[in-house]
């Protein structure tokens, strides 16, 4: 049998799958139809980059495609998940739609009521079955709840609660940046709490009565019939909370979706032995609940708890003709109510600081992953040097007095010939800093390829690429001493993805660069920080519990680490002194030679963390042990990682990084860093003459 097939009758048809869109949550979808015994195949998988499209297929089967009518008309599949980006579920889903097939879409279901409503007529026209990425409404937990709910009395009100960890810095971000991220994560808590109301309270309609919003909270009071509802959505507020709780006149109960378990005593908590005996009671039952709850997952390997459940009962509702296990009713409801969340936040988020682009008042530099942690640094060490500054980015930030202008283009994609127009020189810092493989393969390697290629097309012919430190070939010996010779990793995806995509892409660049007469200086910056606001970094140790954390090794191995804007003055004087920069440097501070001279200079900071010391190679036997544990319990073998090469403390040859830093402090020393709009100083004082990179 097809493994990714499951038969619950002979009688079944097999359903045939398809995604459209092939980033992490379709691969969740993936794992999670593993579990789904309604017989089914996947057949296809689109994607806008084919080389995702290829990668999925190869993991779960089908055919990969590079354009969804022409998936749907070779393949006709009876199933459609529609995974693509959030903003972009409409026409994918229309599509399918009017192909024949049922579609499963991500959350956010559709951004507006009249999208929502036009897809599901569509659908009644087709006869075709809709469902949302509404997981959660299959938690065990919140079905729970649901089951209890006649045991609180009259029920009153309903309240969810979600606070969440941006992969974003929120006080550097654009705002426009946070609230896309706000906005990708309300549709969950939202959805729990319309379905909850619509459970609890069947007269009327729910209306949104209040919202206070900016970009990184939403706050909303809601009613429907006697019911009252809150939603409270926050990037900022901790401890991570995802929650749904319901408050009657006999009591309540909450469900918490990220131990998926069920608290509450259910009684009404005013006699004096339930005063005593409830938080007691509730504390029993969250630790048991949740030692169960732990227990289920490693079992079934869901990540998402609900999931396979949703997508069984949708493929059960398909295979014998009930209805979608999500009404139109309530997919309309979410639909309408995000909309106008979407338009408080909207209307909350501040003015553009300035104009998008200005006049160049020298050489051109095009700078990719300008908006990033370690690309608004290099903006402004190029800006000082008197370099014109064009960013490139999925996402401009405008804020950033440091880029001129801005070119917004997804490079894995392709370069826009106006983000090379009149380019004197090239600095590449974007690349993918997490999630899947396939995410590496596209925004790290893809984009640099497409960046060199680029560049040669047209006629420029300086880059700088920033690469990382990781990607050489570890050491065979404690004693070993690295140094630009070093080779690259021979198997670097055993070292990560982030370490394999850095390693590719720094393949790429000199295999490239040769061919296409593009002249390329390399630069690996090691662990890079800002020491102005410490923060452990995730090779030298984790952040435990409050302020203890895990370090990983002992107090006295060497280590290499870099702040963040004395790397950028690097880049920035290679920039500006093109032709007599090394090739390739492995930039790394000396001044921190040793995990403890981290530590007490990050004291020194103001940082007050503990850390306990594990040895390395302790801590890959029980790493590995643990991923050779929850693989075997769910039918399978992990994939290979050296745990211990990349952890593996390294000693390099510090002279050539000592004599750069040394250069660019001098530099930086003659140069006057932009403090307000516009203003730029001379590439060096006493100094007329144009950066070396100009052409």
């Amino acid at each position: 049998m097809n493994p990714q097939t499951r038969s619950a009758s002979a009688q079944t048809p097999t359903l045939r799958v398809a995604f459209i869109g092939c980033g992490a949550m379709a691969r969740l979808h993936g794992f999670a139809l593993q579990r789904v015994t309604t017989s089914h195949t996947v057949v296809a998988a689109q994607d806008c980059v084919f080389a995702a499209a290829a990668e999925f297929v190869r993991e779960f089967g089908g055919r990969p495609f590079d354009a969804v009518d022409t998936m749907l008309a070779e393949t006709r599949p009876d199933v459609v998940h529609v995974c693509t980006p959030a903003g972009t579920h409409f026409e994918p889903a229309r599509a399918a739609v009017e192909a024949g097939a049922h579609v499963y879409v991500e959350k956010p279901f559709q951004e507006t009521k009249a999208q929502a409503a036009r897809l599901l007529e569509l659908a009644a026209v087709h006869g075709t079955k809709v469902c949302a990425g509404h997981q959660q409404l299959c938690d065990a937990a919140y079905e729970g709840l649901l089951d209890r709910a006649a045991t609180l009395g009259r029920p009153l009100y309903v309240e969810s609660r979600f606070t969440f960890a941006a992969a974003l810095d929120l006080d550097s971000a654009s705002p426009q940046r946070v609230a896309q991220q706000l906005l990708d994560i309300v549709p969950h808590p939202l959805y729990t709490l319309l379905h909850a109301m619509e459970r609890l309270s069947d007269s009327g309609r729910t209306t949104l009565e209040h919202v206070r919003a900016d970009h990184t909270h939403v706050h909303a009071l809601l009613h429907r019939g006697a019911v009252s509802g809150a939603l409270l959505v926050s990037l900022r507020a901790r401890p991570i909370v995802s929650s749904l709780s319901v408050t009657g006149t006999e009591g309540s109960l909450t469900a918490d979706f990220v131990r998926s378990v069920l608290v509450g005593s259910c009684n009404p908590g005013t006699s004096p032995l339930e005063k005593i005996l409830n938080p007691i009671v509730e504390g029993w039952q969250l630790q048991w609940r949740m030692l169960r709850s732990l227990g289920r997952r490693l079992f079934a390997g869901g990540h998402y708890p609900g999931l396979a459940e949703l997508l069984q009962a949708f493929y059960r509702a398909i295979a014998v003709g009930r209805p979608s296990p999500l009404s139109a009713e309530h997919l309309l409801d979410v639909s309408r109510v995000l909309e106008q969340l979407s338009h408080a936040v909207s209307a909350a988020l501040p003015a553009p600081t300035r104009a998008a682009s200005r006049p160049a008042p020298g050489p051109v530099a095009m700078l990719t992953g300008a908006s990033g942690f370690f690309g608004r640094r290099i903006a402004d060490a190029l800006a000082a040097r008197g370099f014109h500054v064009r960013g490139v980015g999925r996402v401009p930030d405008t804020r950033l007095e440091s880029v001129h202008e801005w070119v917004a283009a997804d490079l894995s994609l392709g370069v826009p010939p106006a983000a090379l127009a009149n380019v004197d020189m090239v600095v590449h810092a974007a690349a993918a800093t997490s999630g899947s493989w396939s995410a590496h393969q596209r925004h790290t390697v893809d984009a640099t390829r497409r960046v060199v290629q680029a560049m040669a097309a047209a006629g420029v012919r300086r880059l700088v690429y920033i690469s990382s430190i990781s990607v050489l070939e570890p050491p065979r010996t404690p004693w070993e001493v690295q140094d630009e010779r070093t080779p690259l990793a021979g198997h670097a995806a055993a070292l990560g993805p982030y370490t394999w995509g850095k390693a590719e892409a720094e393949r790429v660049v000199t295999e490239l660069s040769a061919t296409l007469g593009v002249e390329v200086r390399i630069v690996r910056p090691a662990a890079l920080v800002d020491l102005s606001a410490p923060e452990m970094p995730g090779v030298l140790g984790r952040r435990l519990y409050g302020r203890w954390h895990l370090g990983l090794g002992r107090p006295g191995l060497p280590f290499a680490l870099c702040d963040v804007a004395r790397a950028a003055e690097v880049v920035g004087w290679y920039a500006s002194h093109f032709q007599e920069a090394p090739p390739v440097v492995n930039l790394w501070d000396p001044a921190y030679p040793k995990r403890r001279d981290v530590l007490r200079t990050y004291r020194e900071r103001g940082w007050t963390g503990r850390v306990v010391w594990v040895p390395i190679r302790a801590l890959a036997i029980a790493a590995q042990s643990a991923r050779y544990a929850m693989a075997l319990l769910r039918g399978g073998l992990p994939s290979r990682l050296a745990i211990v090469g990349v952890l593996k403390p390294r000693r390099f040859d510090a002279r050539l990084s000592c004599d750069v830093l040394r250069r660019a402090a001098a530099e930086r020393d003659a140069v006057m860093m932009p403090r307000e709009v516009g203003e730029r100083s001379p590439v060096a004082s006493g100094s007329s003459r144009e950066p070396s990179g100009a052409r």
